[in-house]
C-alpha cells in the first residue's frame, strides 16, 4: 500500500504527480483542488451517513414545511423530473450531505424516477455514490443551461448556487413554459433587496426580469442546522405569467465577468489544455 495520509471521512488523498506547465488561469480554488487530487472514498461509510441524514431530515419540521409548500403549488399536477446543480462534495461536507438528503426526500415525496444531478467538482467516487442512490449524473458542465421537459413539471433544486447559474437556467427556458417549473434556490426577493437594481439588471437580467412575476414561498429556516437551508425559497411562475411577446425575447447566452463563484466550462477546459 502507498504511504498516503488518511482523512477522517474514510477516504485517502493521492496527489497528482504531473507537473503542470500551463499558463495560470484565475479559477475558483475548489476547481483547482478537483483537478489536482484523486480522492478514494469509502463508499459504504458515505452512503450510511447519507442515509442517516435522510432519516433525520424526513421527520423534521423543515421538511414538513417544505413538502407542504410544494403540495400547495403543485395541487393536482405531478413532478416529472428533478434537476439539481451544485451539491458540492457531500462526501466531505455536512452541509452538502444534508442538501443531498433533501434531494432524496424530494425524490421520494414526489415519486419521481428521473433525477439528474451535476456539479463540476464531483469526485468520481461521488458520482458512483449518486448512481447507487438512483440518480443520473450529468457529466458535461452546461453551466445551468438545462432545457426542461415539454410536458409536466420540472423541479429545479439549486442549493446555495451562484446567481449566475440560476440566471442561465432561466435564460435557457425563457418562455411562458416556466409555468411548468418549480425552482428551489436562494431567495429572489433577498437578492433584489440586497443589491442595486442597476447591477442586477446588467449581471443577472433574467432573474431581475422574472422577479415581479414570481410567486415566492420563503421556507422557514427551522432545521436544527441553520446554515444548511438558510435563504432558501420555493419560486414558481403563475399561469397568468405575462404573454407579452417582447418580454420573452432573449439574447445570446449570458456571459459574466469578475466572478470567482461561478465555475464555467471554460475554466475546466483551460485546466485540461
Amino acid at each position: 500500500m502507498s504511504n498516503v495520509p488518511e482523512k477522517d471521512d474514510g477516504f485517502r488523498v493521492v496527489k497528482n504527480k504531473r507537473n503542470s506547465k500551463n499558463k495560470q488561469t484565475k479559477i475558483p480554488a475548489q476547481v483547482t483542488q478537483y483537478q489536482q487530487e484523486d480522492i478514494f472514498i469509502d463508499v459504504d461509510i458515505v452512503i450510511r451517513r447519507i442515509d442517516t441524514a435522510v432519516e433525520d431530515l424526513r421527520i423534521s419540521d423543515y421538511f414538513k414545511g417544505f413538502s407542504g409548500a410544494v403540495s400547495t403549488v403543485l395541487q393536482d399536477r405531478a413532478v416529472i423530473e428533478i434537476i439539481c446543480f451544485g451539491l458540492g462534495h457531500f462526501s466531505e461536507c455536512n452541509i452538502s450531505r444534508y442538501q443531498l438528503a433533501l434531494l432524496l426526500c424530494i425524490k421520494e415525496f414526489c415519486s419521481v424516477t428521473k433525477v439528474l444531478v451535476h456539479d463540476p467538482i464531483f469526485y468520481k467516487s461521488e458520482c458512483e455514490i449518486l448512481r447507487k442512490l438512483g440518480l443520473e449524473v450529468i457529466l458535461e458542465n452546461n453551466e445551468g443551461s438545462y432545457v426542461t421537459v415539454e410536458v409536466g413539471i420540472t423541479l429545479a433544486y439549486f442549493p446555495h448556487c451562484p446567481k449566475q447559474l440560476t440566471n442561465n437556467f432561466l435564460w435557457c427556458n425563457w418562455s411562458a413554459k416556466l409555468y411548468n417549473c418549480l425552482l428551489v434556490c436562494n431567495s429572489f426577493t433577498a437578492l433584489i433587496v440586497n443589491h442595486p437594481n442597476r447591477i442586477l439588471s446588467e449581471s443577472v437580467p433574467y432573474i431581475y426580469k422574472i422577479h415581479p412575476h414570481t410567486d415566492e414561498i420563503i421556507l422557514e429556516n427551522n432545521f436544527k442546522f441553520t446554515d444548511i437551508f438558510n435563504d432558501t425559497s420555493l419560486h414558481n411562475f403563475p399561469k397568468h405569467l405575462t404573454t407579452d411577446s417582447e418580454f420573452w425575447i432573449k439574447g445570446d447566452k449570458p456571459t459574466y465577468e469578475n466572478t470567482e463563484e461561478f465555475i464555467t466550462s471554460l475554466m475546466i477546459e483551460k485546466l485540461n489544455i
